[in-house]
């Protein structure tokens, strides 16, 4: 069984008068894992804990068995936001090139090209490529430094079904490289291509669960006309068999 990469434990952070709290959850290595929730749900500040970017007010986060806030420069952790980088006026072999002579035993160009699916773009300049390839652009930069884990926010923002589906086919080419992924998403359909899900709703966890593909129950599952029950209904009912299938 592969090891534990990335860990919460009762993580609790705040952030002016928002509080994501108890969340505990674990990914495997080589795993995609989701945090499924609406805007404002605290999924990025979230993901900010657990790159070691912003300080916990309670519970305990480790990365490879290492506080990533107190002791990130000990971890390769590669981290891809909504805004990316612009490049005017460079090839995609030319930005990866760039970047690659000043990271730290990186891996090769050809690589990071191979495992985001842009070999046939090498040569593009960056003000023509798609908004998917910008995506995944930033993820092979992300790659360079042999990252053990990426952390993306709301990587296929915006994009259509056909660039959804070539980024999915570059994570999962990423995750079966050994590098764990975990990322955020406000589409339940999207969260079920995870091997694992966390269901976010007015900064508070529904149901954690890393390592497995499904999403269990700690206690009762939301109920009403809360956005969490919404949530709840449907990254359940797209992890469910169909009457079809059984």
């Amino acid at each position: 069984m592969s090891g534990i990469v990335v860990e919460a434990r009762e993580l609790r952070v705040r952030c002016g008068a928002q509080t994501v709290g108890d969340f505990s959850f674990e990914v495997p290595e080589g795993e995609v894992y989701a945090l499924l929730g609406h805007a404002g749900s605290g999924k990025t500040l979230l993901l900010e804990v657990l790159a070691g970017l912003r300080r916990l007010c309670g519970g305990a986060v480790r990365v490879r068995g290492i506080d990533p806030y107190a002791a990130r420069e000990g971890l390769r952790i590669g981290t891809v936001w909504r805004d990316g980088g612009l490049f005017p006026g460079l090839t995609v072999f030319e930005i990866v090139a760039g970047r690659h002579r000043w990271t730290l035993d990186p891996l090769a160009a050809d690589e990071v090209l191979a495992l985001t699916g842009l070999e046939e773009s090498a040569g593009t300049r960056f003000e023509r490529l798609t908004a998917g390839e910008r995506r995944r652009l930033d993820l092979a930069l992300a790659l360079l430094d042999r990252s053990d884990v990426l952390f993306l926010d709301e990587p296929t923002s915006g994009l259509d079904s056909g660039t959804i589906h070539r980024m999915w086919t570059a994570l999962r080419r990423i995750a079966a490289s050994g590098t764990t992924v975990l990322l955020t998403t406000r589409d339940a359909a999207e969260a079920r291509r995870a091997d694992g899900v966390g269901v976010v709703d007015r900064a508070r966890p529904v149901a954690p669960r890393g390592g497995t593909g499904m999403i269990p129950v700690r206690g009762p599952a939301p109920s009403g006309g809360s956005g969490a029950a919404r949530f709840w209904s449907q990254a359940a009912a797209s992890r469910a068999p169909s009457s079809e299938a059984v």
